[in-house]
């Protein structure tokens, strides 16, 4: 039996380590996320498809080569008529293999080959502002995994504390009143008190282990997680709104990709337009097996051709109608998306003022709840002040640190929303680390 104490300890130990979560940094888990988000994954694989055909494309406008061999089965029979010599039979065997090195160069393709590589280099930039898009979403939806998570946990800390307090109040108001200073009900007062806080306290670590789910999996983790970035807040104003519009037109990644877009249908009318215009082209033949010729095959030809097409299965003049309504269609969705987007900056601009101004404003509420609850404590162990009183102290108390923790939170996720707005979702960690004020994971109520 004492030979297993050891491995009994190291079980125990190694059991407790894993039930720890493992606590993350913001950056460490903005980091994972990038490294293991299904989406991004999609995004960075459709910029790759689009720059290997934009790649593919470089070549359009030079001749292409080629080798072609075949095995000829045939024979022609007849007469020739010749004026001096009478009808001469005709009988030839064309059996026998061919093969020759063929060429082709479209020389002038009405702008159609230009206006592709064009197009497919506008895609191309359309995929990689997409990309762009992807992450910064991604930041967004961190940031409310995250910080939701350290809210809660801020709130679990305030409710565990709060707890303490009203078991001592209890353990008091039982010795008060086996003492008589207080009666029997006070004592259950302070009891159901005790359980209000009790219950509440269940509650906040509840709502910690949903918080706890939501990052794990978007993580796509499968053990528990935790946050080690605290709730922050900059006392400092931000830099003016005109910047942050400024911002946003030259840096939003969901302009960039209409921007492009747009380019791609500005080449589709020029496509279109091609159709109606001649093709000019070289060809060439080189005969590298002439056993087997007829005496009427040459060894070799080359040649300039153009192509001009009267009628075409589709309607010409509605694929250009078409292609210049794309470009109006693309041109229109940027004017609407500019809009939506200087409104988006300008809302999460004030709401980050607003929680700001909150935050700061919750201090004095703060203050005169701790020192209310100092107080009270101090009436009840004099006999000047009820249970009720106390809990009703501690109460407030509580509300106004969950309060202000949630107008931290707001401040954070305002702040990460107006940076994807403005096309600088990657700078939250620079806000981060800029913070002035952050609520400190050892702070709790007195």
């Amino acid at each position: 039996m004492l030979a297993l104490f050891p491995i009994a300890c190291v079980v125990y130990l190694e059991c407790a380590r894993a039930a720890e979560p493992s606590v993350l940094t913001y950056e460490e888990a903005r980091t994972e996320l990038h490294d293991v988000s299904d989406a991004l994954k999609a995004s960075e694989a459709a910029l790759s498809r689009s720059t290997e055909e934009s790649r593919a494309a470089r070549l359009l406008g030079f001749p292409d080569l080629s080798v072609n061999a075949t095995e000829v089965f045939g024979e022609k029979t007849g007469t020739i008529a010749a004026p001096s010599l009478g009808n001469l039979p005709v009988d030839y065997n064309f059996r026998g293999p061919r093969s020759s090195i063929n060429s082709t160069w479209a020389i002038y393709s009405g702008g159609s080959i230009k206006a592709t590589q064009r197009a497919l280099a506008a895609g191309a930039r359309a995929a990689n502002a997409d990309l762009a898009h992807t992450e910064e979403d991604l930041d967004v939806l961190l940031a409310q995994a995250y910080f939701g998570l350290e809210l809660a946990q801020n709130v679990e800390r305030t409710r565990d504390s709060l707890l303490e307090q009203a078991d001592r109040q209890l353990n008091r108001a039982v010795e008060f009143e086996r003492h008589g200073i207080i009666p029997k009900v006070e004592r259950l007062s302070a009891q159901v008190s005790r359980d209000q806080v009790a219950r509440e306290q269940v509650a906040a670590v509840r709502d910690r282990e949903i918080a706890q789910a939501s990052l794990r999996r978007l993580l796509h983790r499968s053990e528990v997680v935790g946050a080690s970035t605290p709730l922050f807040v900059s006392s400092r104003p931000l830099q003016p709104l005109e910047q942050w519009l400024a911002m946003a037109q030259g840096g939003s990644p969901t302009l960039a990709a209409l921007d492009a877009r747009r380019d791609q249908a500005e080449q589709g009318i020029a496509v279109a337009e091609s159709l109606w215009k001649p093709k000019v082209f070289a060809f060439g033949s080189y005969s590298t097996i002439r056993k087997y010729q007829t005496p009427i095959e040459p060894d070799w030809i080359a040649g300039v051709g153009v192509t001009i097409t009267l009628f075409a299965h589709e309607d010409r003049s509605h694929k250009v109608a078409a292609a210049r309504a794309a470009l109006r269609e693309a041109q229109s969705l940027k004017d609407a998306a500019s809009t939506t987007l200087a409104t988006a900056v300008e809302a999460s601009f004030r709401k980050v003022a607003q929680a700001r101004e909150q935050f700061q404003l919750l201090d004095s509420t703060t203050a005169l709840a701790e020192e209310n609850l100092r107080l009270r404590e101090k009436g009840f162990g004099e006999g000047q002040a009820t249970s009720i009183d106390v809990n009703e102290a501690r109460s407030a108390l509580a509300g106004s640190l969950t309060e202000r923790a949630l107008a931290a939170y707001d401040y954070d996720i305002a702040l990460a929303q107006l940076l994807h707005a403005a096309g600088q979702g990657n700078a939250l960690p620079d806000y981060i680390r800029q913070a002035d004020i952050q609520l400190p994971l050892e702070k709790q109520p007195p």
